[in-house]
């Protein structure tokens, strides 16, 4: 996951996930803590939209598909990710991130699958 730094603008970097939050300036810390973990983690995308804000400044939701091994323990698991994206030097990067599983109000539980039927999840009674 080493190549994943070239994603990321660290000194802009704000994130709200299931790993923590983070303040502008701190990702860094997280990142290392965690990404280490996802070594050999692969994914994929579902639902993916990207809206371009300016020339230089854009957002995006999708459905991510994580799998591999973290700390050597098998994992398979989607969420929901929504980013926020610079451009500076030519480069995109992310400057903001909000990963999040989907909740059954009812059972008070996380689908870590991302395939909540969300009408059923969020209705109280």
């Amino acid at each position: 996951m080493a190549g994943a730094r070239r994603f990321y603008d660290f000194g802009q970097m704000l994130s709200y996930d299931m790993f923590g939050n983070t303040d502008r300036g701190k990702f860094d810390e997280l990142f290392e803590a965690i990404f280490p973990y996802w070594g050999d983690g692969q994914m994929d995308f579902k639902d993916i939209e990207i809206t371009c804000l300016s020339k230089d400044s854009a957002f995006s939701t999708m459905i991510q598909h994580t799998w591999g091994t973290a700390g050597g323990t098998p994992f398979d698991t989607a969420f929901r990710r929504t980013g926020i994206a610079k451009k500076g030097d030519g480069k995109w990067k992310w400057i903001h991130e909000h990963l999040s599983y989907p909740a059954d109000m009812m059972a008070g539980k996380a689908g870590f699958t991302a395939s909540l039927d969300l009408q059923k999840a969020f209705k109280l009674q």
